[in-house]
């Protein structure tokens, strides 16, 4: 099962995970912010106001170091969400492309489209490996099974893991 804490513990390391979460201090919802800094001002005992005028990368830095706590699952589920569709657009488009679904900068346009299956996702990799970074392709993998769940998460977390195994990662 790759939860977002997961995803962060195993896959990532400090560099990706500092920019995976500085996506989310640029480019959340206001509200997912702000619920982020209170939480992590009660946290850390600061004071909102203290958070609100640090600079995204210390804010990332800040709930890198809650990273282990279910108590930021949703901030981190959404850090990988907005990572994806504004740092990773590119290579979320090239996958989309390979399973032929409609999409605008890697962002589905439709509800109407077919998942992958398991074994087009695996070709999509074999397509694409030269293209991006493996540890990339992981994370990106790991998280459309998270956040899409359901036939997503079937045809992609298998794949995380032969991945996985292909390099002796976890």
């Amino acid at each position: 099962m790759w939860t977002a804490r997961r995803i962060f513990k195993e896959l990532t390391d400090p560099d990706l995970r500092r920019t995976i979460l500085t996506s989310f201090w640029k480019h959340g919802e206001n509200n997912s912010r702000l619920m982020a800094q209170m939480q992590l001002a009660k946290a850390l005992h600061f004071r909102d106001e203290t958070i609100r005028k640090m600079p995204p990368e210390k804010k990332a830095d800040l709930l890198a170091s809650r990273a282990a706590s279910p108590d930021f699952e949703q901030f981190l589920e959404i850090a990988l969400m907005q990572y994806h569709t504004h740092d990773q657009a590119n290579m979320l488009g090239a996958f989309l492309d390979q399973w032929q679904i409609p999409h605008e900068n890697g962002a589905i346009e439709t509800d109407d489209y077919t998942p992958p299956t398991e074994e087009q996702v695996r070709n999509a990799v074999a397509a694409l490996r030269e293209q991006y970074d493996p540890r990339q392709i992981r994370v990106y993998l790991a998280t459309a099974g998270l956040l899409m769940a359901g036939p997503w998460r079937d045809a992609t977390w298998p794949v995380v893991e032969e991945m996985g195994e292909e390099t002796g990662a976890a």
